[in-house]
């Protein structure tokens, strides 16, 4: 047992996973007629985001252990579509992206997919599979998001390419900047803050109940198509969500200072 958790966050975890375990078995059912019913109109399976999303809240009313607040809703328009780009600090990343009503696909990591009834809901839904370090799969990951971009559907992408061992935001990779460039989509930052005081990277353990923050930019146009516009209109994204982070962070600690406050007058 690692001595950094106590023996009720070993109990707590396991509850907590049996409990997501258990949404997700009896939603795969319904997820899965509707695959068959909408797969013939629907190549996309757009129409099945709204039942993801439903799943996504489900887990969370079941276990409690996490609210996501939105910021910035107002910067995404229904029927516009958008490369969006996310920092990644826990695998509680996608639960907290799925409240957004905005119909989008994701890619992440291949292993993912191999999970019974989880995995399979995420095929089904058409997200996006990667493996690490296989060039012919970053090859085909990228065909497929070129491809649902060009059909009109959002796609989300986590540019550091892995989770953040200490919450910060790391170095960018340019792929997600050169798909919306060479199609002409703008970019949208989405801020994630908190979810790695949930799952932090490394564990499955779960730590204390949560808030946790998504903050939308505003949709940044794609520069000319060469290679040092693109470089730069990365690292232009990456310093603006920096300072998002900070900012959200320092009023985090403002409200928290004013909640110690009140208490010890009381």
């Amino acid at each position: 047992m690692n001595p950094n958790y106590s023996f009720f966050s070993w109990v707590r975890s396991t509850i907590s996973w049996f409990l997501v375990g258990l949404v997700t078995i009896v939603l795969f059912v319904p997820i899965f007629i509707t695959f068959c019913i909408l797969s013939v109109f629907d190549r996309d399976q757009t129409r099945l985001h709204p039942l993801i999303s439903f799943w996504a809240k489900s887990i969370l009313a079941v276990c409690p252990l996490m609210r996501v607040h939105f910021e910035g809703r107002e910067h995404l328009k229904p029927g516009t579509t958008y490369v969006l780009v996310a920092n990644h600090q826990s695998i509680a990343d996608i639960i907290a992206v799925l409240h957004l009503r905005l119909p989008f696909k994701f890619i992440a990591k291949s292993d993912l997919f191999w999970i019974p009834f989880f995995g399979w809901a995420l095929s089904l839904a058409g997200y996006i599979p990667l493996t690490r370090g296989d060039q012919k799969s970053g090859r085909e990951t990228i065909q497929k998001a070129m491809g649902y971009l060009k059909r009109g559907v959002s796609v989300l992408l986590f540019p550091e390419g892995t989770r953040s061992r200490n919450g910060e935001i790391h170095a960018f990779k340019v792929g997600a900047f050169k798909l919306a460039t060479e199609l002409g989509l703008p970019v949208v930052p989405l801020v994630i803050q908190g979810t790695r005081d949930l799952i932090p990277k490394g564990t499955l353990l779960i730590n204390h109940r949560i808030e946790v923050t998504v903050r939308i930019g505003t949709p940044h146009p794609p520069p000319s198509n060469d290679s040092a516009s693109i470089e730069a209109f990365c690292q232009k994204v990456r310093s603006e969500m920096i300072f998002s982070l900070n900012e959200m962070r320092s009023q985090e600690e403002v409200v928290l200072q004013t909640k110690r406050a009140e208490i010890a007058l009381t």
